[in-house]
This record gives structure tokens, sequence and C-alpha cells, in this order.
């Protein structure tokens, strides 16, 4: 009978474990999420592009979508900026985005040309 004890003991020690049962001291510590630098690909920069150059905002925009930039300008037409930037994270103020340097170069110059920025929101099917 003993070693039955044992067996049933060690087998109720293993779904304590697995259904995070045991005392919460015993549980690991959870991982904090990543970082903003630590999402980001080799050669890839993150670049926080403010609301305000933005023609209109994307409700409900999350991490990871991806957007082309369209840059314009009253009574003319829109012209391609940049394209599949992904969303690092996006709130009121800013969306930020990853993308290559030539992607950064090209939202810096549109702006400086006073061109809006019409953000384009692709589709992930």
């Amino acid at each position: 009978m003993r070693p039955l004890l044992v067996v049933a003991a060690a087998a109720l020690a293993i779904v304590a474990a697995a259904t995070s049962l045991a005392p919460s001291g015993d549980r690991p510590a959870s991982r904090a999420p990543a970082s903003i630098a630590e999402r980001l690909g080799e050669r890839t920069w993150a670049f926080a592009i403010p609301t305000s150059w933005l023609t209109a905002p994307l409700p409900g925009l999350r991490d990871d979508d991806i957007l082309d930039l369209l840059g314009t300008r009253v009574g003319e037409r829109a012209a391609p900026i940049a394209s599949g930037l992904r969303v690092l994270s996006s709130d009121e103020r800013a969306v930020v985005v990853e993308l290559t340097a030539d992607d950064a170069a090209a939202i810096a110059s549109a702006r400086a040309r006073g061109l809006s920025l019409v953000p384009i929101l692709r589709s992930l099917r």
C-alpha cells in the first residue's frame, strides 16, 4: 500500500503544478511583455507618427496591423510615401510603427514638403 500512496502523491503534485494549483510562492515569475526595441526586426527602427500628421484616425488600430501611407496636399493627387509599416503601438497621440531607414526618410521628407499622411490599413488575409 505504501508505494501506491507515493505514486498518488506524485501524480497530484504533477497535476497541481500543471494546473497552477501550487501555492503562489512556487509559481515562476511571469515575463514582462516585450519592449518595442525587442520586437523590432533586423535593420528596422521604430518611428512615432503623431496623429496630427494623419488626415484621419484609424479607429481600432491594433499592434501588428500593417499600414501603407499616402502623402497628400489639398488640391493634389495622393502619392505613395511608405508601405508595409507594422504597428507596434498606438494611442490618441501617436502611432508607433516599425519601418526601414528609407521609409523613415520618405515620411520625414513628405512632412517637410507640407504633405498630410493618409493611413491605409492592409488586410492580413
